[in-house]
Order: C-alpha cells, then structure tokens, then sequence
C-alpha cells in the first residue's frame, strides 16, 4: 500500500476506453490534470468487414491506466471522489447472467449487420422517426442481430448487453448500466421519449430483458468493490456515474456547449460534433447521426467516418517504421509536409472500411487515384491526410446545409498533434482550426461529467466553459483554400464514379466468404 499524502482537496478520476487504447487521467477541483497513463489494445479484422475486440483487455488496460494515473499523481485513493468513463460507441458486447462476455465486442466500425438493415429497409422512416438516425450497421441493433443470426443460442445464453463503457463499469461495481447518449446510438431507444422502446426491440429481435436501465451521464450508478479496487488502486466504496460516449465527453472539454458549436475528433475515426438545440436536431435526422447530450436542452448532432487516423495507422503497420510508437504518426507528418498540395496529383477515399456519413455505404472501399511512376512514398501519406480532410468537409457541407456553419473549427484527439494534418484541414475546408490550450479530449470530458454528478461541480456547462482557452490558431491559406477546391471537385467525383466497382467487390467478397457450393 502507498503511503498516504496530505492531499486534501476531492480528486476525480476520468477514464475513456478509445478504440485503440485506453486512457484514464487523475484531475483536480479546478479541473487540473494531475496525472494520467495509456494503455494500446489489439483490435480483430474478421473479412473484410468485421472489427472485433476482446472485452477482457479493455479491464485490464483501464486497471493499469487507473493505477498508473493514480502513481503518477502521487495521489490518495481516499481523495477519489468519483470515477466516470466514456467510451467508444457503439461497441457491444453480450454477457452472461454472472457478467462474463459470451464473445468478442462487436465494435462501431464492424460492418457486419449490414444486411439486418438491408431486409428491414421498409421500416427506414419508422426507425428514423423513433431514434432520429437511419437503419445502419454502424449502430448496435444490427450488430446484435447479426450475432443472434450467426448463434441462435445467445437468446437463452445471453443476460445483459453492455456497451464499451457499460463493461468497464459493470467490472468497477457490479452494476449493469446503460448512459442515454450509448442508448442513442443502438436503434432501440426512443428519442423523444427518453426510454427503451419496445417496438424497436421487436423490429431488431432483440430481448427487452438484455437492456440495462437508463441512466443521465452524471447519475451515480454503482461503487467500486472490492476486486476492481485491488485491480485499480481506488478505494472501495467509491462512487461511479454512468459516463458517456467518448465523442461526447471530447466535445464537453472542447468547449462545445451552444448551439452551433463544432468541434472536430480524431483517432482511429474523424468525428466532426455539432451542439444543437433540441428542437432543431432533428432536421439532421437520417444524414447525420443524433444522440442526447449532457448539456442541457441540447443533442449532439455529428458526421461520422470510420477511417482516417486508422488509415495512417495501417499505413505505419504495414509500410512504415518497425517501431510503431506515436512518434511514427510524427514522422509520417513531417514526411508529408514535404509533399505538393494535392499528393503530385494523388486523391484519396477513405472508406477503407465502408462508410458512414455521409455517404453511408458499408459496401465502399479506400481507392487512391493518380498514382503514377513519379508518386512517391511523401505523396501518399499526404494523398491520406487530404482524403481524410475532403471527407470532413463533406460532413461539414452537410451541416451546413441546415444552417449549423462554424466560424472556426475546434480540433481534438489523437490526429490533433499533426502540424501538417491540421494546415490540411483549415486549407481544404477554408476554416481556421483552432487547438484547445491542454486538451485531453474524452477522458477530462469525463471526469467533468463526474465531477457534476457527485456535487462537486454545481453548473456544468459554466465550468466546461470557464475552462476552456484556444491555445493556437491555425488560419486558412486563401491560394492553397483555391487549390484545395479544384480537388475537392475530384474526390466528389470519384466515389459516383467508383459506385458500380464497389458493388461488384461487394459481391465477391460475398461469395467468397459463402465459401464454394455444395456438390
């Protein structure tokens, strides 16, 4: 045991479960980060459209990040106030009656349950009245009525569905629990009714009896016991709240908490966050995704794609350094400053995993155009960081079609580090970027979130914002903003152009995966 400090003020430790990695940060009653740890985890690709995760590695990366944070903070664990965790979303995983997963985590980039969505096409507009967001395998619905579909026997052996951070807290305390924003984005809560709606869970096949209650991001749900405190450091008996989705908890500590407000996340995906007053998020419904929000009387309305930091990161792993450390997203940065606007002529889809919006199509793939002898190795990384500045834009584009246009672009996250990624992104989308002066995206979000709930934070929103500052601002290139539009007519052009390519690809790997007929 350490020895205990004369630390006296409430500490609140916040926890995010990423795609890639888990991060927890140790912050104090002025919102200070005091310490904080990370921890990677691998993730599965099954085919060509599965991504799976063992739910047993993100326990064991949070219990070392919680304990590390803590160390590293010289903290107490009796000064823990209160611990809240967001997460990747939506990723699920079915448990059994004593909380042990019945198999991997089906993550929010598994394309899988496509086809659920695709036999259930007729009920479009029903689903999107309910829930504000259309039929997609990108939400947890489909994915768990693929898993019934391939196993029949999950129907008796399951008990309760936990979404990424609904695991984690469920190891903390015991406690099945669901936030409302993780609700959002399953196809099975009713948005304006704030509840689980019984005729989703019919639509889908999904058992009621699999959902956990409802809970507000804040709300208090359980207290760690005493195994999650020898495995984390915390004191037993410790409160934990509901937490929220990690794009979410991002966009609180980015100070996105008006209507308009925007900000931009990436890691493994590009998540482009707008605040909207409630009674206006549904002129977004079925283009854009909508989920509740913490800030009140607010949804948070995104576009979402699901590969552009992982882009790169495939690229590292499989072209790049031997050292796979973060450094190597630094170097393939600089490595891409040295290119030409526009890749010598390179333009890249990002959609090497399908895509969400706005395109929604599970069936699209990457594709780089215009490679010739003279392309080099420069011009590809920059060919990847461009395609994935013309996808925001197009999301952008977007929102803006329904009057949400940001004067600046907040950038948050991993991708947030890249100098030349974020010149890319103010020229390509003619914003000025602006970075938050000590962001650490998700896991601060979520320590605010769990601050507010256990008293120790009286207004959210005011304490979001007081803490808040643009540490830098990245303006716009007017000739490099021109250059960037002509290009921007390319990359419109291809995926139409490629639509049929898609399809066929579609079809192979269909029957490929079929395996050869019966004789």
């Amino acid at each position: 045991m350490k020895p205990a400090t004369h630390r006296v003020s409430p500490l609140v430790v916040g926890v995010d479960v990423g795609t890639t990695s888990a991060k927890a940060v140790v912050v104090d009653d002025t919102g200070r980060v005091l310490g904080e740890c990370r921890r990677e985890y691998p993730t599965e690709y099954v085919g060509s459209g599965g991504a799976q995760q063992d739910p047993r590695h993100w326990w064991s990366a949070v219990a070392h990040c919680v304990a590390g944070a803590l160390e590293r903070s010289d903290a107490d664990a009796a000064s823990v106030a209160v611990v809240g965790v967001s997460s990747q979303a939506p990723s699920v995983v079915l448990l059994d009656d004593s909380g042990e997963p019945l198999g991997p985590a089906l993550l929010w980039m598994d394309r899988r349950g496509q086809a659920e969505c695709d036999g259930r096409a007729a009920e479009s507009d029903r689903v999107i009245d309910l829930t504000g967001n259309r039929p997609d395998s990108y939400y947890a619905a489909p994915k768990l009525a693929w898993a019934l579909g391939r196993d029949p026997s999950l129907r008796t052996r399951a008990a309760r569905v936990a979404m990424a951070n609904g695991y984690v807290v469920r190891r903390l305390t015991g406690v099945s629990s669901v936030d409302t924003g993780h609700a959002g984005l399953s196809l099975l809560y009713d948005l304006s009714a704030n509840r689980w709606s019984t005729e989703l869970c019919e639509l889908w096949g999904i058992p009621e009896s699999w959902l956990p209650p409802l809970s507000e991001p804040h709300e208090v749900v359980g207290r760690v016991h005493a195994d999650a405190a020898r495995a984390t450091g915390l004191a037993v008996g410790t409160p934990v709240v509901a937490g929220l989705v990690d794009g979410a908890a991002a966009s609180l500590e980015a100070g996105v908490l008006a209507h308009g407000d925007v900000c931009e996340m990436t890691g493994q995906s590009t998540v482009v966050n707008a605040a909207v007053a409630a009674d206006k998020a549904r002129a977004h419904a079925g283009a854009l995704t909508v989920m509740p929000y913490v800030v009140p009387g607010h949804h948070l309305v995104f576009g979402s794609m699901v590969a552009t930091g992982g882009i790169l990161r495939w690229f590292r792993d499989q072209f790049g350094h031997s050292n796979a450390d973060d450094d190597a997203f630094e170097r393939l940065d600089r490595l891409a400053a040295s290119a030409p606007v526009g890749s010598g002529g390179l333009v890249m889809l990002p959609y090497f995993l399908g895509e969400r919006s706005p395109i929604w199509d599970a069936d699209a793939r990457g594709a780089v155009v215009g490679l010739s002898m003279a392309s080099t190795r420069a011009d590809l990384v920059r060919a990847i960081l461009e395609g994935a500045a013309y996808g925001l834009n197009h999301n952008l584009e977007h929102l803006a079609d329904t009057g949400i246009r940001p004067a600046a672009l907040r950038v948050v996250g991993g991708g947030a580090r890249g100098r030349t990624w974020n010149q890319i992104k103010a020229d390509v989308t003619g914003l000025a970027v602006e970075l938050p002066g000590g962001s650490m995206g998700a896991p601060v979000g979520a320590a605010l979130v769990a601050a507010a709930g256990v008293g120790l934070i009286d207004d959210l929103t005011a304490a979001a914002r007081a803490r808040f500052t643009v540490a830098r601002r990245i303006p716009s290139d007017p000739s490099r903003h021109r250059d960037y539009a002509r290009l921007y007519r390319v990359y419109r052009e291809l995926y139409p152009s490629l639509d049929r390519v898609h399809a066929l690809l579609a079809e192979l790997r269909g029957a490929q995966s079929a395996g050869p007929p019966d004789t």
